[in-house]
């Protein structure tokens, strides 16, 4: 009996001390992934200023720089943009795919979500002057993201591993 309640202790503490672990690497997949959308938007500025590509085209040229879950989200958006004609389907896909990246916040996600949005309704000008203001509120996102993984990154792991110990010790 001894035993058995020792290894139930032993896989309470390792299961929410992996709980932890795993909240603190959200936080640093987060900051991660802003910083790869500021890239993925100077990626595109550049194939839309230069290169003269068509929206969807930058969209998937500047998307295979990327490493995230970001990646698939934004090559769905670009089958879908290339599917179907309508602005109405494609904003659904944008909404659809950005939301399901968990990492982010509401926020992150609005931003995203008006950015993509924007860029396909406007001319050259204005899409620049959208993807420069953008870059600036993710810049700003990426230091507050940072700052808040710096501060709660040992918070939620030791939390974790406290948690699973007063569960033990209350059920022994």
């Amino acid at each position: 009996m001894f035993v058995f309640k020792l290894v139930l202790s032993a896989l309470i503490i390792a299961i929410t001390g992996y709980i932890g672990v795993y909240n603190a690497r959200k936080l640093k997949t987060r900051e991660y992934i802003l910083r790869e959308m500021v890239t993925f938007l100077e990626l595109v500025k550049n194939e839309i200023t230069y290169m003269l590509s068509i929206l969807p085209n930058a969209y998937e040229s500047a998307r295979q720089k990327l490493t995230t879950r970001l990646n698939v989200a934004i090559g769905q958006i670009v089958v879908d943009m290339l599917s179907f004609d309508t602005k109405e389907i494609v904003e659904q896909s944008i909404v659809k795919n950005i939301s399901a990246i968990s990492e982010l916040t509401d926020y992150d996600k609005n931003v995203f979500i008006s950015t993509l949005k924007n860029l396909g309704r406007s001319d050259l000008d204005s899409q620049i002057n959208i993807i420069d203001n953008n870059i600036k509120i993710i810049e700003n996102q990426i230091k507050e993201a940072n700052e808040y993984k710096l501060k709660n990154t040992k918070l939620y792991r030791t939390v974790g591993v406290i948690t699973g110990l007063m569960i033990v010790i209350i059920c022994i």
